[in-house]
């Protein structure tokens, strides 16, 4: 179908050039409006009628669409009411009645609505599918006509709300009949019974008369409920991921290969000075293990999964880790251990360490019995969370600059250690940006800093052992190099390092003012005659006039979607099985690895063709590439 007809000029007119060309239809056709409703509305005008009522009526409808303006947020919307509406009397039924709010979709690509004419019958022959009865037709047999073009349309995508019927409440009568209703009479009539400095105000609260005839029953729900009851209009976005051990089959059945034991970790959720860490594992979890060094069989398995005996060998790799080093992160040990038994790994953990849920130690994995708090000592095993912000994420030219993350199971390239692809050193960019501190002692700005460090004398939430000042210090120095190396650059600005190192305040609005000397170094013992309305030169940073200040890094709270996959860990199941060599372990790896909000088209499209290639072929063909969600 078109209305361009400089295209088909170009073609030959030979027969079977003519034969191949699809039927020309005129586009001088009516435009119309859409009204996108989240409801069940049939063909029948008793069902259509119902429904732009509880729109408020077709004059309502008429009135939105003629709106002007491609701005969303100036147009007042559309109301639909889900409830039964008003009563005779035009009083709203419900107490908190209140609408879902619809708006014109802007920039709103033309629709064209086709008229399909086949023989009687064919519809109901395949299951009411328009699809496979155009197939199964021949073309004479079918007759297409486009009889108009949606031009306007109105959607609904907020969520509707609980709202709650009070007819035979009295408190919730009074409410509605005096403040709700804004008269004076009642209104002042309401306060004037409300006794002054009521020293027994529940008195009578069992005299209260309950109109029992009502059709709803009710109780003694004396309180005006809110307005709303979900704090937002619109759904949250869960980032939901499918089972990695699940598959489809031909049928569309999935199913889950292999089978899941409890792992039992155990979790610390607060820093408090009484809170004591577990000195051994969870109780269900040391019955199973000692079941299973009794029989050779560990609960939930069978003994030619071999499950057992790998478990021992895991737990053997782990005991010699945890006797080097007290605190680990996760990510840190999937390459030390061996591919074989990793499925093993979170049961071992759970017999072996405990996690802190909050503060420096957030998501590591500690000895049992080891307390982070109790000495300094633990201050090089806190954690410290980098993210690289969006924008320069969406960069094509910087993005090939951002190594790729390790995939689930990798092996480590220092035997038997930390994988040197997570040490942060200012000569690389870390696979991994949670990072504990000894891993950034290599960058020697970072070890100067940490070589002076006068470590509190108790331990708190924010900061740890380290006075905030020096974490400042350490923190300021990672996210400029970090910021620069990721846009390619490694000459970095030692005048800047030089002043993140003497740093004398943690927040740059607390520094009144900066002097820098002809080489460029700030002077920090010059307190008194500071201003900060004077610029910095020379390489220094200043809050107001540095637009980059950090560098496009952000640091503080952990990306949430970086943890997700396994430092979130909250399933509380593990496999049995290993991952096997070959299609499903490359397959389960590129499943951690893929993330469709920043993946290109052309990786979209090959992840479809794995599930199905004819889908995969029909988008490549159709479609020219993504719009970004936000964008829409």
């Amino acid at each position: 179908m078109t209305d361009d007809k400089s295209d088909l000029a170009r073609l030959s007119p030979t027969p079977e050039r003519c034969a191949a060309l699809a039927k020309e239809y005129t586009l001088d056709i009516p435009h119309i409006p859409s009204l996108e409703l989240p409801l069940c509305v049939s063909g029948s005008q008793e069902s259509v009628t119902k429904a732009i009522a509880m729109c408020g009526g077709l004059s309502k409808v008429k009135e939105i669409f003629s709106e002007h303006g491609e701005n969303v947020d100036s147009q007042r919307g559309l109301e639909l009411y889900l409830n039964e509406g008003r009563d005779d009397d035009g009083c709203e039924r419900f107490f908190n009645e209140h609408p879902i709010i619809g708006k014109k979709v802007p920039f709103r690509d033309e629709s064209i609505i086709l008229k399909i004419e086949m023989p009687k019958g064919t519809l109901a022959k395949h299951g009411q599918n328009i699809q496979k009865s155009l197939e199964s037709l021949r073309s004479r047999d079918v007759r297409v006509t486009p009889v108009a073009i949606v031009n306007n349309t109105i959607k609904f995508r907020e969520m509707s709300d609980f709202q709650l019927r009070l007819d035979n409440v009295p408190s919730a009568e009074e409410f509605k009949t005096s403040f709700d209703a804004l008269d004076w009479s009642k209104l002042k009539s309401f306060v004037e019974s409300v006794p002054d400095q009521d020293a027994r105000p529940f008195e009578n609260i069992s005299s209260l008369v309950i109109d029992r005839t009502s059709k709803i029953p009710g109780g003694d729900f004396q309180l005006p409920p809110p307005p709303r009851l979900s704090m937002v209009s619109l759904p949250y976005q869960y980032n939901y991921k499918a089972n990695p051990f699940a598959t489809k089959k031909s049928n569309g059945v999935s199913e889950v290969k292999g089978t899941y034991i409890k792992n039992y970790q155990q979790f610390v959720h607060d820093m408090n000075d009484n809170t004591t860490v577990p000195e051994k594992p969870h109780a269900s979890l040391q019955k199973d293990y000692e079941a299973a060094t009794a029989t050779g069989v560990y609960p939930g398995t069978k003994k030619e999964s071999g499950f057992y005996e790998s478990l021992e060998e895991c737990l053997k790799i782990l005991k010699e880790l945890f006797a080097r080093r007290p605190i680990w992160v996760k990510r840190h040990i999937d390459g030390i251990v061996r591919k074989e038994i990793h499925h093993t790994l979170k049961i071992a953990l759970a017999l072996l360490s405990f996690r802190f849920t909050m503060g420096p130690w957030r998501n590591t994995y500690i000895r049992f019995g080891v307390d982070p708090r109790s000495s300094a000592q633990y201050a090089r095993y806190q954690t410290e969370y980098f993210k690289i912000e969006r924008r320069l994420l969406r960069s094509p030219a910087l993005r090939k600059h951002i190594p790729r993350p390790p995939p689930l199971i990798y092996e480590s390239d220092t035997p038997g250690d930390i994988d040197s692809r997570f040490k942060f050193n200012g000569k690389q960019i870390p696979w991994y940006l949670m990072l504990q501190v000894d891993l950034l002692v290599e960058e020697p700005n970072i070890a100067e800093v940490y070589s002076k460090v006068d470590f509190l004398p108790v331990a708190n939430e924010l900061t740890g052992w380290f006075p905030e000042l020096d974490l400042a210090k350490i923190r300021r120095i990672v996210k400029y190099e970090l910021g620069c190396m990721v846009q390619g650059n490694y000459d970095f600005n030692q005048y800047k390092l030089k002043y993140f190192k003497n740093m004398v305040y943690v927040k740059e609005s607390m520094i009144k003012e900066q002097s820098t000397d002809p080489e460029g170094d700030v002077n920090m013992d010059e307190e008194d005659n500071i201003d900060s309305s004077k610029p910095i030169d020379d390489g220094v940073p200043n809050q107001e006039e540095d637009e980059d200040y950090d560098n496009g890094v952000a640091t503080g709270e952990a990306d949430e979607a970086a943890l997700e996959a396994d430092e979130a860990d909250e399933d509380d199941y593990v496999p049995v099985t290993a991952i096997n060599d070959g299609d499903d372990a490359e397959d389960f790896e590129d499943d951690q690895a893929f993330d469709v909000r920043s993946a290109s088209f052309q990786e979209i499209i090959e992840r479809i063709a794995k599930v199905n290639p004819n889908v995969a072929q029909r988008l490549q063909k159709e479609l020219n590439g993504l719009v970004n969600e936000a964008d829409l």
